[in-house]
């Protein structure tokens, strides 16, 4: 009886874990939602914008390939992030005829918008479960390094 009642509480667990992960999922979907309208940009394009702050500047075809964008098309909307000056075009200093995408300080600043709600997340996890929290980055860590199922 006693295994069955431990079996019921994880699965209620994980029935309770689920309904916050989807909570937090939406909350960060508006959050992000509402800095891409402040900055008039499409989901796609705050894509690259996150691309190339991951990677460094990157080389037009580089990011064309990541995306499997066409050519034409990533040159609209790379035109368009450096319109609203996320973005800049600069020569490559290893070969001149080659041309970078690169972030400037206001699309820095976007991204620190964008990204703030999580860094504001983590730091009221650690202030409730500060103990718990080495044990919970190591257990997202193991899932995050697991192969999809």
């Amino acid at each position: 009886m006693a295994k069955m009642t431990k079996t019921a509480t994880v699965g209620q667990e994980s029935v309770n874990l689920e309904k916050q992960l989807l909570l937090m999922r939406d909350v960060f979907r508006h959050h992000q939602n509402e800095i891409r309208k402040r900055y008039k940009i499409s989901a796609t394009e705050m894509e690259i914008i996150l691309y190339i702050n991951d990677f460094g500047p990157q080389r037009m075809k580089s990011v064309g390939e990541a995306f499997k964008i066409k050519f034409s098309t990533l040159t609209s909307l790379v035109d368009k992030i450096e319109r609203l000056t996320l973005v800049k075009r600069v020569n490559s200093k290893e070969d001149r005829r080659s041309i970078l995408i690169t972030i400037t300080k206001k699309g820095k600043k976007m991204l620190d918008e964008y990204n703030s709600q999580i860094k504001t997340l983590a730091e009221r996890i650690t202030e409730v479960a500060n103990q718990e929290v080495p044990v919970l980055v190591e257990t997202l860590e193991k899932i995050s390094a697991a192969p999809a199922a």
